[in-house]
């Protein structure tokens, strides 16, 4: 998949600008983290950089902090984003055992135990990590990288304007270090 590709796709669906983050031509790993510094990639030893010293290839990386933000300064958005809140501080919340939402699973309950989602604007997500053949000749994957804002209701949150694509990982190959993938 070229870069072309990807940024045309991009506008279509995501608001912001990206940032282009530097990557292995096999798509083994970001250089990010540990990998920041590296010249050959750890996995497959393809070089980082062509002869001119620029990146043999990149992903696309979008700010999910300055995402949030812009919702935040939007009133109407800012009401909307608070249904985690008035779900969790209603009467009788965690005693039924009912699932009514996630924040009604033990995963949520367990966070709460140990002090996260204290505040009303804390914002709890779902991840979520896929590889599509986004192309008739299925000989390259891409790989999506988005969570769900799951401080919206649920019918509003799994709405496609309401998902927050943080990356775009082109292939041609499945990433080796997908953690690489979520430093930036």
């Amino acid at each position: 998949i070229s870069i072309y590709q990807i940024k045309k796709t991009l506008k279509k669906l995501v608001n912001t600008e990206p940032q282009w983050i530097d990557m292995c031509i096999n798509s083994c790993c970001a250089y990010t983290g540990q990998f920041e510094n590296e010249m050959l990639c750890p996995y497959c030893n393809e070089s980082r950089y062509d002869q001119k010293k620029k990146p043999r290839y990149q992903f696309a990386c979008f700010s999910l902090i300055k995402r949030l933000k812009i919702q935040y300064e939007n009133p109407n958005r800012a009401n909307e984003l608070r249904y985690r809140y008035i779900y969790t501080t209603r009467n009788g919340f965690g005693e039924d055992g009912k699932i009514g939402d996630v924040f009604d699973g033990k995963c949520y309950l367990d966070l709460l135990k140990i002090g996260y989602f204290q505040d009303e604007h804390d914002i709890a997500l779902t991840g979520s990590v896929d590889g599509y053949q986004i192309f008739r000749q299925k000989t390259e994957t891409c790989w999506i990288l988005l969570f769900i804002n799951a401080n919206l209701s649920p019918e509003k949150r799994v709405l496609k304007e309401n998902l927050l694509i943080t990356s775009i990982i082109p292939g041609p190959k499945e990433p080796k270090d997908f953690n690489s993938f979520m430093n930036p």
